[in-house]
C-alpha cells in the first residue's frame, strides 16, 4: 500500500506546509514523480516520505541542485543517515530500499566497476556480476569471460546468466528471444545502458530508466550494429 497513489497535490501541500507550485518544481527537477490519474497528480505514502526527506535537506541549507546531486549518488536514507529502525518503518525504503540482488552486466572489458557496458548482450567479451546488499551497497564484484561468445544456440547465453544466479541482466542491446527467456525465468532484462558499470549501476539505484529497444529475430541490421544475417540467441 506504500506505493498506492492516494493523496492529491492539495492534500500533500497542506501536510508538508508548502505551496503546490513548490511540489511542481520538485517534479520538474526530477526529485519526485507522482502518478497521473485523470490528468491529476496523486502521491503515495512513499512519495510523501520522499518529499519529507527533500524538505529536511532543504531546511539544512542544501539547495535543489545539491539535493539532486546527493540523491544521484545515494538513496535518501543514506544521505540522511537514517538508523535501521527508522528505515524499516519508512514507506520509501519499503518500496525502493530492498536492493539485495545480483546484477549481471554485459561488458567490453574486465575492469570490474570501471568496465564499459557492451553494446550487445550475446557478443559481450565479459560479464561483470555485482552483488548488492539491501541498501544498494556493493558487496562483491566478479568478472567472467563469456564462455559462449562463439557458440550459437537458443537459450545458451541466458542459461549461463541464470546459472550464475543473476536477478537482472544489463546491456546496451538484446534480442527479443533472449529477453523472453529471461522474463520466463524471472530475470529482469535492462537494455539501452551505456557507459561504465559504476555509472549505470548508480542510475539503476536512483530509479532512472534507459532508452533502448530489443532487436527483433532475423533482423539483418540491428541498431547496435550486428553483423548482417546474424540473429540474437
Amino acid at each position: 500500500m506504500e506505493n498506492k497513489p492516494v493523496y492529491t497535490i492539495g492534500v500533500v501541500s497542506r501536510l508538508l506546509g508548502v505551496h503546490p507550485r513548490t511540489l511542481r518544481i520538485y517534479e520538474e527537477e526530477g526529485l519526485i514523480s507522482p502518478q497521473r490519474i485523470g490528468g491529476k497528480r496523486f502521491y503515495s505514502d512513499s512519495d510523501l516520505h520522499r518529499l519529507t526527506c527533500i524538505r529536511a535537506l532543504l531546511e539544512e541549507g542544501v539547495n535543489i541542485v545539491g539535493v539532486k546531486k546527493l540523491f544521484s549518488l545515494a538513496p535518501c536514507w543514506r544521505v540522511l543517515r537514517c538508523p535501521v529502525r527508522k528505515r524499516e518503518k519508512c514507506p520509501w525504503y519499503k518500496v525502493h530500499g530492498r536492493w539485495k540482488m545480483k546484477i549481471a552486466f554485459a561488458t567490453e572489458n574486465n575492469k570490474g566497476l570501471n568496465a564499459d557496458v557492451s553494446f550487445h548482450f550475446r557478443r559481450a567479451p565479459f560479464f561483470t556480476f555485482v552483488d548488492l546488499d539491501p541498501d544498494g551497497e556493493v558487496v562483491s564484484v566478479e568478472v567472467k569471460e563469456n564462455p559462449f561468445i562463439d557458440v550459437h544456440g537458443p537459450g545458451v547465453m541466458p542459461g549461463f546468466i541464470r546459472e550464475e544466479g543473476a536477478d537482472m541482466i544489463v546491456t546496451g542491446g538484446m534480442g527479443t528471444r533472449a529477453a523472453d527467456r529471461f522474463r520466463q525465468w524471472g530475470i529482469e532484462a535492462v537494455v539501452g545502458a551505456q557507459g561504465r558499470v559504476m555509472d549505470v549501476l548508480r542510475s539503476i539505484l536512483a530509479g532512472e530508466g534507459f532508452e533502448g529497444e530489443l532487436c527483433a529475430p532475423h533482423e539483418h541490421e540491428c541498431e547496435h550494429h550486428e553483423e548482417k544475417g546474424e540473429e540474437e540467441l
